[in-house]
C-alpha cells in the first residue's frame, strides 16, 4: 500500500531480479536473503496479528498511482450507491485485544454499504467487512500485502481479493503480474482464469462481475525504472473496458450534448411543420378576394 500522490522510490528498484531469475536464482529472496519468495503464511493458515496491524504507507512512482486511481474511480463509477474506497482505513476487533487493529487497502469495495463522502473509516463491526479488496505490489510493500494483509482480509470475511503486481517483476515469485483468491476464513480459492478475445489472459471477479487484465506493459526507460503495467477491468456483458470517472464524466458529457443538439433538431422541425400548418389552414388575402 503507498501513497497514490507519490511518484520516487525509496530504495534502488529491483532491476537485477530478472537477472537472477535468468541465471537461475529464482529461488533467491528478493530483499537479497535465502528466505522463501512469499510469507509463509500466503498459501496457508493465516497470520496471527500481533502486534495490531497498521498498515505502512511508502511512496512509490506512477505506475502504482494510476493502477489505484484507475480502479477507484471505473468502480466507483460502475457501482454509484456502493462504498468504494482507497483513502479510508479498515478497523477491525481482534480477539482478545484492547482497541481496533487497522490496515489500507489500495481499493475497496463493500456493496451494500452506501457511499459517504464524509466517512472517515470504516468500521467492519459496525458496516460488515468489504466484498473486494486489490493490492497493487510494490517492491516495498508486498511481502506485507500478500502475507499479513491477504490473512487479515480473510479473517475478517472479505470475499475476493485481487492482487496485482505492477512492477512486472513476479515479486511475489508465484509467476503471475495478475492473481486473485476467493476468500472464505477456512480456504482460499485461486480465481478462475480467463482468456480473452485479445488473447490476453485475466482473472474472473465473481463479486464484481467483471474481468482484471494486464492491457500494457512498458519496459523501463532508465535503468533507475521497473517494467510498469497496466490494468483494465474488463465487462463480458459488452467486451468492452469500462471506464475511469474521468471518462465516464466525458462520454455522459458528450452524450448530454449529442441528445441536446437531436432534441434542438427535432424543436426547429415541429416549429417549421406548425408553421406550414397555420399556413394551409389560414388563406391568404387573394384567396379570400377570390372567393368573395
Amino acid at each position: 500500500m503507498s501513497e497514490a500522490s507519490s511518484d520516487f522510490h525509496l530504495r534502488s528498484p529491483p532491476v537485477e531480479s530478472r537477472r537472477r531469475r535468468a541465471a537461475g536464482g529464482a529461488s533467491a529472496d528478493r530483499s537479497g536473503g535465502d528466505g522463501p519468495l512469499v510469507d509463509p503464511g500466503y498459501f496457508g493458515e493465516p497470520y496471527p496479528l500481533d502486534p495490531p496491524l497498521v498498515d505502512v504507507r511508502v511512496p512509490v512512482r506512477a505506475p502504482h498511482a494510476a493502477a489505484t486511481a484507475y480502479s477507484r474511480q471505473g468502480l466507483m463509477h460502475r457501482f454509484p450507491d456502493a462504498e468504494v474506497g482507497d483513502d479510508l482505513h479498515i478497523l477491525f476487533a481482534e480477539p482478545g485485544k484492547t482497541g481496533q487493529s487497522r490496515l489500507s487497502p489500495d481499493v475497496f469495495v463493500a456493496l451494500d454499504v452506501p457511499r459517504r463522502s464524509t466517512r472517515a473509516d470504516y468500521d467492519v463491526d459496525l458496516l460488515g467487512p468489504p466484498d473486494f479488496v486489490l493490492e497493487v505490489l510494490s517492491q516495498s510493500t508486498w511481502k506485507h500485502d500478500v502475507g499479513r494483509k491477504l490473512s487479515a482480509y480473510q479473517r475478517i470475511g472479505v470475499r475476493e481479493c485481487v492482487l496485482f503486481d505492477v512492477t512486472g517483476e513476479d515479486l511475489a515469485g508465484v509467476g503471475k503480474d495478475l492473481w486473485g483468491f476467493a476468500l472464505t476464513p477456512e480456504r482460499r480459492e485461486p480465481l478462475d482464469e480467463v482468456l480473452l478475445p485479445t488473447g490476453d489472459r485475466g482473472v474472473r471477479s465473481a463479486v464484481l462481475g467483471l474481468v482484471a487484465y494486464v492491457a500494457e506493459r512498458t519496459p523501463p526507460s532508465t535503468p533507475h525504472e521497473t517494467w510498469a503495467l497496466t490494468m483494465r477491468w474488463r465487462d463480458p456483458a459488452t467486451a468492452a473496458d469500462i471506464p475511469d470517472y474521468d471518462q465516464a464524466r466525458a462520454g455522459e458529457a458528450q452524450a448530454r450534448a449529442e441528445a441536446q443538439a437531436e432534441s434542438a433538431k427535432v424543436r426547429a422541425l415541429e416549429e417549421q411543420l406548425r408553421r406550414l400548418q397555420a399556413q394551409a389552414v389560414t388563406p391568404n388575402a387573394e384567396q379570400r378576394g377570390f372567393r368573395s
